[in-house]
């Protein structure tokens, strides 16, 4: 009926996969499913004991049809257990919104699109993505501030009523990425949400400055969620662009100042960046399954490199890590990726770039198990894991220079000249000319230090910036986003508070 309806330009299909915890199920029917799973992916179940080391804790099967599902264990589960039933689990989102797309190809031409959400990391959403022709998200920055980000209570005042200065651009970087160069903003926060713990309204001027960070990374659309707020049910508290009774809300003057301003500035050319960051969702998974300490979280660690790249003034590009042509890449960071697939290193080896891996990088095979190599297993490095240490929050380890090592160590040796260590000389950052291992998981002041010597080394300029104040490159345009409820100073400017600037060749084009 709708199939070739000249005023649908794009399908949207179901909406936000993983809310409300709806990827992992414990059912008979997932349990049934995931039998079928391990048959598939194994053959004989002799094949799944020795892969998972069921002779550990005589955990061996006889049969497919005997395992369960790895919940209401009498202790924890076998690791390589949980990791197969995540991979199953994203496995069937994968298929799922597969028979969607075979559904609507035969009928419709236009481009099909899903709405991811932020740090929902339960399946894999680059093969989701490869299904589709553009990715989307939705973007809260004010709700994920207050739900899904950790940061001490003077960083969550600061920015109570602006969303942290990088969250949004993560997501926008990661679905750029997801959806092959073509991604929108499908829900674009306009006042206060419902859902958060708490529920502040923007401060004036976020809505333009969150609308033009999208279209700055790339966005083709920003949609703002939602057009009316409804005044009955679940979401009557969610604001939209308009009131109830239709009158204008206070998005609305914003988000009509930035379509004014789009048709005066035109088009921006998006061109890949110096830097790539590789993300793995798998490693999510593995880290998940098998942290060694209470706050090791694989997003949490790339989100602090992440920062610290923006922090430095650059633009970024996530890439998945099935990526092998680093091409025009001056530097990539890999941290916590649990791969140790032998192509990636060597062609990370190979290419141009510095890459800077750890830590837990190349350090478990895909069935959550030590390899049989030297970890972590890495091209041409000669460094050697011999332990590993999680700490408490309360316990930091200097390093010479400045800076500390925080929830995580791992014990380096090997011939590999070392570039960082702590006060007590143990090494932290080791490496040649070509790739570079980090053996610790850094404070802020050490990010920043490692972030300028990586981009030293790799030829790039660094920009120390204000607290708040974040960069984009976009062609020959240059943003800055001021996330600070106060101005700031940088280079000689001043940005106002909220604010958005654009420089074309050094002409402000955009205040």
């Amino acid at each position: 009926r709708y199939g070739n309806n000249p005023f649908i330009k794009a399908w949207q299909l179901d909406n936000e996969y993983g809310c409300h915890d709806t990827i992992i199920s414990y059912s008979d029917v997932a349990r049934a499913a995931f039998q079928e799973w391990l048959t598939d992916r194994y053959g004989d179940v002799e094949a799944l004991n020795t892969a998972w080391g069921n002779v550990f804790w005589s955990m061996e099967y006889d049969r497919f049809d005997q395992i369960d599902l790895p919940n209401l264990t009498v202790t924890e589960p076998n690791p390589a257990h949980v990791m197969a039933f995540r991979r199953f689990s994203s496995d069937q989102v994968v298929k799922f919104n597969r028979v969607q797309v075979n559904v609507l190809r035969a009928a419709t031409d236009v481009p099909l699109i899903h709405n991811y959400m932020g740090r929902i990391l339960d399946f894999d959403h680059f093969e989701v993505g490869e299904d589709l022709d553009i990715a989307s998200w939705d973007s809260y920055p004010i709700g994920f501030l207050s739900d899904r980000l950790e940061g001490d209570d003077d960083h969550k005042a600061a920015f109570l009523q602006q969303g942290d200065p990088d969250m949004q651009a993560f997501h926008h970087d990661l679905y750029r990425a997801v959806g092959k160069g073509r991604w929108w903003v499908m829900e674009q926060q306009p006042g206060p949400v419902n859902w958060a713990p708490y529920n502040p309204a923007p401060l004036d001027g976020m809505v333009r400055l969150w609308s033009w960070e999208a279209i700055a990374h790339g966005a083709e659309v920003v949609s703002y969620f939602r057009w009316r707020q409804a005044p009955f049910a679940q979401e009557q508290m969610h604001a939209g662009l308009l009131r109830p009774d239709d009158t204008p809300a206070a998005g609305m003057e914003e988000a009509a100042q930035v379509a004014q301003e789009i048709a005066t500035l035109g088009p921006l050319v998006q061109v890949q960046a110096d830097v790539a960051l590789i993300f793995d969702y798998p490693s999510d998974w593995a880290w998940n399954t098998m942290p060694q300490g209470a706050d090791f979280d694989y997003f949490r660690l790339i989100f602090s490199a992440y920062r610290a790249l923006r922090r430095a003034g650059l633009s970024i590009d996530i890439i998945p890590s099935t990526q092998r042509n680093f091409d025009g890449y001056k530097l990539v960071f890999a941290p916590g990726l649990a791969n140790t697939d032998p192509t990636l290193m060597s062609d990370l080896r190979d290419s141009d770039a510095l890459a800077v891996l750890g830590p837990r990088t190349a350090t478990v095979t895909d069935e959550l198990s030590i390899p049989p190599q030297t970890q972590p297993v890495i091209t041409g490095l000669d460094v050697n894991i011999e332990l590993s240490e999680s700490f408490p929050p309360s316990h930091i380890r200097s390093v010479e220079g400045g800076g500390s090592v925080v929830h995580w160590m791992e014990k380096l040796s090997g011939s590999s000249p070392v570039l960082m260590k702590t006060e007590g000389g143990a090494t932290v950052l080791t490496g040649d000319d070509q790739m570079w291992y980090l053996g610790s998981w850094p404070d802020e002041t050490l990010w920043n230090r490692l972030v300028g010597m990586a981009a030293t080394q790799a030829g790039l300029h660094t920009t120390a910036l204000p607290d708040g104040l974040r960069l984009r490159t976009a062609g020959a345009v240059q943003f800055a986003f001021n996330y600070s409820a106060h101005s700031v100073s940088w280079n000689d400017q001043v940005f106002d508070a909220c604010s958005v600037t654009a420089w074309d060749r050094q002409d402000r084009i955009l205040k």
